[in-house]
């Protein structure tokens, strides 16, 4: 059974994800064998297909099963695919992984030991946050009653309406669809699940913005890694700062939002409209909007005011009129979610 369990957390934080970000790393000219970038580009599809599917099913009041076995069946669709895609560049891919660790400095292992420790932390340590009392509640709730955001968290009681402030975001349905499809309680998920592998994922975003900013330097990019691992393990003097939320909270929605997310956009702010990208590129800016609306009504806000600046500054600042219209584009999902908050609340 726990040989079962494994398996089934490594297909769905791992394998699954993976193979969704090789769809579209596969056609890329420098990182097509990136593992980081597969990681990241199907989290952000996973997310953001979860967001399109959840929220009519939601206000529906459609089942929490149905959505678990459409969203179910369509990442498993889109890994085959991927699989079927991939499986001519397995040694490609294998053969530029192991080239790359023969050639890793060593302020990249060092940065790898001081993400191991926080982890380890996670897994060794019990971290209890007040907000649990909702999210793990209402992910627990979901899984037991069936029903997504149709009974109060706190008391058990049917509510008279949806709430306003989190069913736009529902990140909680979210983990309760992974707990049901790895077969554990979502408590546990949360604390300990969850954050072994999203802890390693923040990491390799702030990899990647290292190798931007150093201009692929992997040595200065390690001891960015370094730095930003000694801040984060001194950053609790405060409830609100990205290291807190990493560190103590990682499986809460806004949490993802501040360690992923939101240090995701800058990167691919920085990569599509300070330099040139690709439609394909702009499409997955549009799908990590969208995620930053499943994980947390703040990412609603703070996500297209972050592209807003790179717009201005890059697109009407540097006179490229075709930036600034990609960018706004990309910000729909975020203004409709405002908009139905507005109707609904």
């Amino acid at each position: 059974m726990y040989l079962v369990k494994a398996l089934l957390i490594l297909l769905w934080f791992a394998v699954i994800p993976v193979c969704i970000g090789m769809l579209f790393t596969r056609v890329e000219d420098k990182e097509k064998n990136s593992l980081k970038m597969a990681a990241l580009y199907g989290y952000i599809t996973m997310f953001a297909v979860f967001e399109v599917l959840a929220l009519p099913l939601i206000f529906a009041e459609v089942s929490f099963h149905v959505l678990m076995y459409i969203y179910g069946g369509s990442m498993l669709l889109l890994a085959v695919i991927s699989i079927i895609l991939n499986v001519r560049r397995t040694k490609e891919m294998v053969v530029f992984q192991w080239k790359g660790m023969k050639e890793t400095p060593w302020s990249v292992y060092l940065a790898l030991i001081l993400i191991a420790v926080q982890v380890a932390a996670y897994l060794i340590f019990r971290l209890d946050d007040l907000d649990d009392a909702f999210y793990v509640a209402t992910a627990t709730t979901t899984v037991h009653t069936n029903g997504m955001f149709r009974f109060d968290a706190y008391t058990g009681d049917l509510l008279k309406s949806l709430p306003s402030r989190y069913v736009l975001s529902p990140f909680p349905i979210f983990l309760a669809f992974i707990s049901e499809s790895v077969q554990m309680h979502p408590a546990i998920v949360a604390h300990t699940i969850m954050p072994v592998f999203f802890v390693p994922l923040a990491y390799m975003v702030y990899s990647l913005l290292g190798e931007k900013l150093f201009a692929g330097d992997r040595k200065a990019s390690g001891l960015f890694l370094c730095f930003l691992s000694v801040i984060h393990v001194f950053s609790y003097y405060s409830v609100y700062t990205q290291g807190t939320f990493m560190l103590v909270r990682i499986w809460q929605g806004k949490a993802v939002l501040a360690a992923i997310l939101l240090p995701a956009l800058f990167y691919m702010c920085i990569r599509l409209l300070k330099e040139n990208g690709s439609l394909r590129e702009w499409s997955l800016l549009f799908c990590l909007l969208l995620s930053c609306c499943l994980v947390s009504s703040m990412g609603i806000m703070l996500a297209p005011v972050m592209v807003g600046i790179f717009a201005i500054l890059y697109g009407i600042g540097g006179r490229d009129l075709g930036k600034f219209i990609k960018a706004v584009i990309c910000c729909i999902p975020c203004l409709i979610c405002a908009g139905m908050y507005l109707l609904i609340r």
